[in-house]
């Protein structure tokens, strides 16, 4: 007669158990840990903004214009079609201006951009 080893069954339910467990703290870190840390990144990016003159302001509208690097092709399809915002550095999109991020040309390299990374935030 064959017997299973009882060392398999007594370890899968305390995997289970502390898998779970951790599973539930990590859905909870936010609301167990206090998140100063990220509080004081907010208050220094704001000072930041209230530094900023008045005509910054009023041509930016507290937007930010960004290009994921990890998603640019290199392909320069922006700086073709507006220079006024990018250039190729590295033989990737950069963003040169965030003055005047209403215009048409912005618009044209964002919608035209193959790897959709250009974004305005």
């Amino acid at each position: 007669m064959k017997t299973k080893p009882k060392n398999k069954n007594n370890l899968i339910f305390p995997v289970i158990l502390a898998s779970s467990a951790i599973l539930i703290l990590f859905s909870f870190k936010d609301k167990i840990l206090p998140s100063s840390v990220d509080k004081e990144k907010d208050d220094s990016s704001s000072n930041q903004n209230l530094n900023q003159n008045d005509e910054d302001i009023d041509t930016t509208s507290f937007k930010k214009l960004s290009i994921l690097a990890n998603r640019c092709r290199g392909c320069g399809k922006c700086t073709r079609l507006d220079p006024e915002h990018f250039e190729m550095i590295n033989a990737k999109a950069s963003v040169i201006s965030t003055k005047n991020l209403g215009s048409d040309a912005l618009k044209l390299a964002i919608n035209n951009c193959p790897a959709q990374a250009i974004i305005i935030e």
